[in-house]
Protein backbone atom coordinates (compact mmCIF):
# COMPACT_ATOMS: atom_id res chain seq x y z
CA UNK A 1 0.00 0.00 0.00
CA UNK A 2 1.62 3.01 -0.85
CA UNK A 3 0.93 6.37 1.51
CA UNK A 4 0.24 6.79 4.85
CA UNK A 5 -1.31 3.35 7.12
CA UNK A 6 -4.59 3.63 8.60
CA UNK A 7 -4.66 4.50 12.36
CA UNK A 8 -8.67 4.40 13.08
CA UNK A 9 -11.01 3.92 10.27
CA UNK A 10 -14.47 5.90 10.76
CA UNK A 11 -17.00 8.04 9.19
CA UNK A 12 -16.59 11.78 8.74
CA UNK A 13 -18.73 14.36 7.74
CA UNK A 14 -17.80 16.49 4.50
CA UNK A 15 -16.86 19.14 6.82
CA UNK A 16 -14.55 17.42 8.68
CA UNK A 17 -12.80 15.96 5.67
CA UNK A 18 -12.61 19.49 4.02
CA UNK A 19 -10.87 20.51 7.34
CA UNK A 20 -8.27 17.70 6.78
CA UNK A 21 -7.76 18.77 3.26
CA UNK A 22 -7.07 22.04 3.92
CA UNK A 23 -4.44 21.15 6.36
CA UNK A 24 -2.72 18.99 3.97
CA UNK A 25 -2.74 21.81 1.15
CA UNK A 26 -1.19 23.80 3.94
CA UNK A 27 1.47 21.49 4.07
CA UNK A 28 2.11 21.12 0.96
CA UNK A 29 0.87 20.18 -2.60
CA UNK A 30 -2.75 17.90 -2.60
CA UNK A 31 -2.67 14.91 -4.97
CA UNK A 32 -4.61 14.89 -7.81
CA UNK A 33 -7.39 12.63 -5.91
CA UNK A 34 -7.41 14.93 -3.15
CA UNK A 35 -7.62 18.09 -5.20
CA UNK A 36 -10.33 17.18 -6.87
CA UNK A 37 -11.55 15.53 -3.34
CA UNK A 38 -10.98 19.13 -2.15
CA UNK A 39 -12.82 21.24 -5.14
CA UNK A 40 -15.70 18.69 -4.67
CA UNK A 41 -16.26 19.35 -0.96
CA UNK A 42 -15.48 22.91 -1.04
CA UNK A 43 -18.25 22.99 -3.32
CA UNK A 44 -20.89 21.26 -1.84
CA UNK A 45 -20.64 21.48 2.06
CA UNK A 46 -22.95 24.06 3.60
CA UNK A 47 -22.46 23.43 7.52
CA UNK A 48 -19.19 23.99 9.49
CA UNK A 49 -17.63 21.44 11.68
CA UNK A 50 -18.67 22.63 14.62
CA UNK A 51 -22.82 22.55 13.34
CA UNK A 52 -22.33 18.95 11.78
CA UNK A 53 -21.29 17.68 15.07
CA UNK A 54 -24.01 19.35 16.92
CA UNK A 55 -26.80 18.09 14.28
CA UNK A 56 -24.98 14.54 14.27
CA UNK A 57 -25.70 14.49 18.22
CA UNK A 58 -29.28 15.99 17.94
CA UNK A 59 -30.43 13.26 15.05
CA UNK A 60 -28.59 10.34 16.96
CA UNK A 61 -30.89 10.74 20.06
CA UNK A 62 -33.59 9.30 17.74
CA UNK A 63 -31.84 6.03 17.43
CA UNK A 64 -29.50 6.16 14.57
CA UNK A 65 -26.11 5.29 13.67
CA UNK A 66 -23.53 7.38 13.27
CA UNK A 67 -22.62 6.69 9.23
CA UNK A 68 -26.19 7.54 9.02
CA UNK A 69 -26.36 10.57 11.03
CA UNK A 70 -23.16 12.26 9.07
CA UNK A 71 -24.61 10.75 5.61
CA UNK A 72 -28.35 13.63 6.37
CA UNK A 73 -25.73 16.07 7.48
CA UNK A 74 -23.67 15.67 4.01
CA UNK A 75 -26.85 15.45 1.23
CA UNK A 76 -29.14 18.16 3.80
CA UNK A 77 -32.22 16.31 2.53
CA UNK A 78 -34.78 18.78 1.12
CA UNK A 79 -37.72 16.64 2.15
CA UNK A 80 -39.00 14.48 4.16
CA UNK A 81 -38.78 11.43 1.31
CA UNK A 82 -35.23 12.08 0.65
CA UNK A 83 -34.81 11.90 4.68
CA UNK A 84 -36.97 8.58 4.52
CA UNK A 85 -34.55 7.12 1.39
CA UNK A 86 -31.24 8.13 3.63
CA UNK A 87 -32.91 6.03 7.02
CA UNK A 88 -33.87 3.39 5.07
CA UNK A 89 -30.28 1.91 5.69
CA UNK A 90 -31.25 1.70 9.08
CA UNK A 91 -32.99 -1.52 10.73
CA UNK A 92 -35.05 0.52 12.65
CA UNK A 93 -38.84 2.02 11.14
CA UNK A 94 -39.49 5.79 11.95
CA UNK A 95 -42.60 6.79 12.69
CA UNK A 96 -44.10 10.03 10.83
CA UNK A 97 -43.40 12.43 14.03
CA UNK A 98 -39.83 11.13 14.57
CA UNK A 99 -39.00 12.04 10.73
CA UNK A 100 -41.06 15.15 10.81
CA UNK A 101 -38.68 16.16 13.87
CA UNK A 102 -35.66 15.15 12.10
CA UNK A 103 -36.08 17.33 9.55
CA UNK A 104 -36.78 20.41 11.35
CA UNK A 105 -33.48 19.89 12.35
CA UNK A 106 -32.30 19.65 9.26
CA UNK A 107 -33.88 22.90 8.43
CA UNK A 108 -32.60 24.30 10.96
CA UNK A 109 -29.31 23.40 10.39
CA UNK A 110 -29.80 24.48 6.84
CA UNK A 111 -27.96 27.89 5.72
CA UNK A 112 -25.55 28.14 8.78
Amino acid sequence: MIGKSQSDKRPVTSAEAMEVLEARKDEGELGYEQKLAYEHIKKFTSISKEDAKKMIKELMEYGIGDATAIKIVDVMPIDAIQLKHILAREKKTFEEDEVAKMMDIVKSHKGK
